[in-house]
């Protein structure tokens, strides 16, 4: 068997380690130079395994002519977009090709075991890392991290724990759905569906029906747990073939709810059971309302799978709000910074806004938002920016100009910043040399854009935001 691996990241170099010398492995990746593929030869040899045979945009014609029609299989990574060039050519000799999640689970499949597998898959455009970590957290507190593999989009990839592990929690992103074929969660949870990678989708049709591939095989025995207050996740109710579980603040309307500080599960007609999740000695600060969605979803999946409330309750009662996610960073005269470089979306946006509305302070915030252009439409900005006192915003990175010519004349005053240190010294000195401010003071990093035109990634971004602020701090001090 000829196995082509396409893209050779974290998700790549997983895969290669899972099959080992089963197959005779190919590997094609746009971004390797010559000298790392020299590198990682070198390093297989080393070890005594058998290299890959490497492929970048440098040898490609050998691959085309010599070796892509004698493939057997393709598993690509989540990055590599569906009209890639390897993909078309793949498409042209009815090659398959599976995501990485799909092969793990035909892996998963075929493993001998004496009980079956079971899988809860959390997806959603904003929430995702957070349930899973709540997840991750109750494991821990259970003892059982040397039963139930947590990974997925978060971490570790799925093939990872295909061979030491039966249970699996995973967090799956959109561009791991898109190479679904029998992939079958047991408990599959869509937290919510907001406009999100319009840059990779044709639009947000295309962006959602992805996100839905994830419950399309749910049979009657399976549970899908869905947000009622996301009209885009609670359409499914009807749909899914399982069991449908909707959580929410509505009492009435879903089985799942947040009322008198407590997580309330009505569960027994499900799984038999009813219980409540207690959140009073949670932090205020880590309960905002999009948090508490997050707690639902994951208290659900917890307990539908089999593990106590009160192991829940525990490890909810531990639980710290991830970093770069309307994290409180500190205070600079007066002048409060939350870093919420996690925002890669205009919803994100709006969410961190109306959180930081709901903790009961009047607040002047100075937003700073930008990055690369995703292909949002920005329109849904304005409103949140004006019911939230947005007073002032710095605008960075690619999207600047796109976001100041829809947020123009809806916002006191627009400036551009040329990197993190500006933007954050402009939006500190908008709030503290502002003589009419009439609440606290707060910058907050929400850029709605993605981070690839100036940083790594988000947390790039948000560490470096944070280390500007601890500069801004010890030059004001």
């Amino acid at each position: 068997m000829n196995t082509l691996i396409l893209g050779y990241g974290k998700t790549g170099r997983a895969v290669h380690d899972y099959i080992g010398d089963q197959s005779n492995i190919i590997v094609y990746d746009d971004i390797l130079s010559n000298e790392e593929i020299d590198g990682l030869i070198e390093s297989a040899n080393l070890k005594g395994g058998k290299a890959p045979v490497f492929f970048n945009k440098i040898n490609e014609k050998v691959f085309f002519g010599k070796y892509l029609k004698d493939i057997t299989q393709c598993v690509v990574s989540p990055g590599i977009e569906r009209n890639h060039k390897v993909i078309l050519e793949l498409k042209k000799y009815n090659i398959p090709i599976y995501g990485e999640i799909e092969f793990a689970y035909r892996m998963l499949k075929l493993k001998k075991s004496t009980l079956p597998a079971k899988i809860i898959a959390i997806t959603g455009t904003n929430g995702k890392t957070t349930a899973t970590t709540l997840c991750e957290s109750a494991v821990k507190k259970a003892g059982l991290s040397e039963k139930i593999f947590v990974g997925g989009n978060l971490g570790v990839p799925f093939i990872s724990g295909i061979n030491d592990f039966n249970d699996f929690i995973l967090e799956v992103s959109s561009f791991q759905l898109e190479w679904i074929y029998d992939f079958k969660p047991d408990i599959a949870v869509l937290l919510n569906v907001e406009d999100d990678h319009l840059d990779r989708y044709e639009n947000a049709d295309e962006y959602k029906l992805t996100k839905y591939k994830l419950f399309k095989n749910l049979r009657y025995n399976d549970v899908a747990i869905l947000n009622y207050d996301d009209y885009d996740s609670a359409i499914l109710k009807d749909i899914v073939g399982s069991k449908a579980i909707l959580f929410g603040f509505d009492e009435n309307k879903c089985n799942v709810y947040f009322k008198g500080d407590a997580i309330n599960l009505r569960l027994k007609n499900i799984i038999g059971l009813d219980a409540v999740i207690p959140l009073k000695n949670i932090k205020l600060r880590d309960k905002r309302r999009f948090v508490i969605y997050d707690m639902m979803a994951a208290a659900c999946s917890l307990v539908v799978h089999g593990i106590s409330p009160d192991i829940v309750t525990a490890a909810f009662e531990n639980y710290e709000s991830p970093e770069h996610r309307v994290e409180y960073v500190g205070n600079v005269g007066g002048i409060e910074f939350y870093d919420d470089s996690k925002a890669t979306n205009p919803a994100a946006v709006i969410s961190a806004l109306k959180s930081l509305s709901e903790d009961g302070e009047n607040r002047d915030i100075v937003l700073i938002l930008g990055g690369k252009d995703k292909g949002f439409d920005y329109e849904s900005l304005i409103l949140s920016v004006k019911n939230n006192n947005v007073r002032t915003c710095v605008l960075i990175g690619e999207t600047r100009g796109i976001i100041g010519d829809t947020l123009k004349g809806n916002v006191e005053l627009i400036t551009a910043a040329g990197n993190m240190e500006s933007a954050v010294k402009e939006a500190f000195f908008c709030l503290i040399n502002n003589n009419e401010r009439t609440g606290t003071g707060t910058v907050l990093l929400s850029p709605a854009s993605s981070s690839f035109d100036m940083f790594k990634d988000y947390n790039e971004r948000g560490d470096i935001f944070k280390k500007c602020y601890l500069n801004l701090k010890n030059n004001f001090i």
